[in-house]
Parts: C-alpha cells; sequence; structure tokens
C-alpha cells in the first residue's frame, strides 16, 4: 500500500540543519610566497584577509625554500609584527618549489602540531595548487575565491563565472580553509610602515615528514613568466582587455598603450 502525505504537511518545515560553528580562539595559518627576498604582495592581502576572522586573531605566516632569500623574507614578515605574530621558515631545498605533495605534507604536519582554526592562501596559481591537496590530506571542504569576510565563518565568493555573489557559512571542522582574491583585501595602513618590535621567526622541524617520499611523487622542471614592467595580472586593481571589437592583432597595441597610462595589467 502506497501512502502519500499531503504536500501541506512540509509546507512549514524546515529541514536545513540548525548548524553553527564557534570558534573560541583563533588562530590562522598564512601560506606565504616570496621573491627576492620580499613577501609578495598577495601574501600580505592573505594576511590582511586573516585579520578580518576576529578580534585576537594570531596569525602565523609560513616561508619555505633555502639560502639567503628566504631569510630576508622571513626578516621582513617579521617586522609586519603585530599584523604577523610568527613567521615560521620550512628551511630546505626540497620545499623551494611550490609543489602541491611537499606543501600539502608541509602543511598537514603544522596543522596536526598547532591545531589552527584556519588556513589562507591567496588565490593565484601558488593558492590553487596546494591548499586542495592539503585540504584533501585534513579531510575539510575548502572556500574558494573568497571576496569579503564577514566573520570567522561567514563568507562571499563569486558564482557563475562573477554574474553573482553567494553567501557560504563554513559549517565543517577545523581548520576552515580559505584562498582569497587579493585584490578584494587591499592592505590597510598598517602595512605602510614596518613596526620596531619585529615578531618571531621559528624553524620548522622537518623530521616528521618523509622528505624524499613526497618529493618523488612531482618534479619541478622551470617557470617561465614575461618580463613587462606592468603590474602583474593577479595583484592588479585595474585591467584593460580587448576583444573582437579590435578586428586585428595589430590594434591591440591600443589597448596597451591605455594599460601602460593607467598603470593597469
Amino acid at each position: 500500500m502506497k501512502i502519500r502525505a499531503p504536500l501541506g504537511a512540509f509546507a512549514n518545515r524546515n529541514f536545513a540543519p540548525n548548524v553553527a560553528v564557534f570558534y573560541r580562539s583563533i588562530s590562522t595559518l598564512v601560506l606565504g610566497e616570496h621573491e627576492a627576498g620580499s613577501v609578495k604582495a598577495s601574501s600580505l592581502s592573505a594576511v590582511a584577509a586573516a585579520k578580518l576572522l576576529g578580534e585576537n586573531n594570531s596569525i602565523s605566516l609560513l616561508l619555505s625554500g633555502s639560502g639567503p632569500s628566504l631569510h630576508e623574507a622571513a626578516a621582513h614578515a617579521a617586522s609586519y609584527n603585530p599584523s604577523i605574530s610568527r613567521v615560521l621558515l620550512a628551511d630546505s631545498d626540497k620545499f623551494a618549489y611550490p609543489l602541491a605533495e611537499a606543501w600539502g605534507a608541509l602543511v598537514d604536519t603544522l596543522q596536526r602540531r598547532d591545531n589552527y582554526s584556519h588556513i589562507v592562501a591567496a588565490s593565484g596559481s601558488f593558492g590553487k595548487n596546494v591548499l586542495p591537496r592539503a585540504a584533501a590530506l585534513l579531510d575539510v571542504s575548502p572556500v574558494t575565491d573568497v571576496t569579503q569576510i564577514s566573520g570567522a565563518n561567514l563568507f562571499v565568493r563569486p558564482i557563475y563565472a562573477g554574474n553573482a555573489l553567494s553567501t557560504v557559512r563554513y559549517v565543517g571542522s577545523n581548520p576552515c580553509m580559505l584562498t582569497i582574491r587579493s585584490t578584494s583585501f587591499p592592505l590597510g595602513p598598517e602595512f605602510s610602515s614596518r613596526g620596531s618590535n619585529s615578531g618571531a621567526i621559528d624553524i620548522v622541524d622537518l623530521s616528521a615528514i618523509n622528505e624524499d617520499e613526497v618529493v618523488e611523487k612531482s618534479k619541478y622542471i622551470s617557470i617561465s613568466s614575461q618580463e613587462t614592467e606592468r603590474p602583474d595580472l593577479g595583484n592588479s586593481r585595474v585591467v584593460v582587455t580587448g576583444g573582437r571589437g579590435l578586428k586585428s592583432a595589430e590594434n591591440f597595441k591600443l589597448i596597451e598603450k591605455l594599460a601602460e597610462k593607467l598603470g593597469a595589467a
């Protein structure tokens, strides 16, 4: 015998679970990139985003690599204390390149040791490569391309190719992992000058990571970049584009001149 319940019986029922995540204390690990002895602007934007997660947020910045440039970048990052309270250094040639396998194992090890409430990275090629693998190892689902942070677990991100905005509430377990669009989180005045009291710089103990086994899964070959005086596309606040209306490749020189005038990508 089949039984059909009238639709009206469910009209006023709310089937959405009443789930909320409460953070007694907030601590954030920011996955940082550095170049020529300085922390990249996109990583500093990730720090600026992390500050919006809540008050009294202890922010640690993770840098990896080897040689003098790594330690120069660490000193650069530590000078932004108290925005960056601690700098973590993975000082090893095997972590010099942004390979997902190596970085994923590194983030997994640090999370199990320090139990961060949040892990944040800029939504560039580095963050999009590393964060998903680290999230899989930690068995959590990341929130990607965040453009606005309204609380410790409430975020706004674009959907439908940027034609709509979606508000997302994270209800999973720690850590809440985010990639952020750096242009949506400009650097505040606290990043315009360096503090007199530098933050702590700690060397990460890599003995718990089987570096040889991790690194063997992928191999760094090379990186190619086009030298230009214009800003990087991922960090530029103004972008000039062209399409069919230009009609020929030669006419693209017109928008290149416009981009130079505007200081745009």
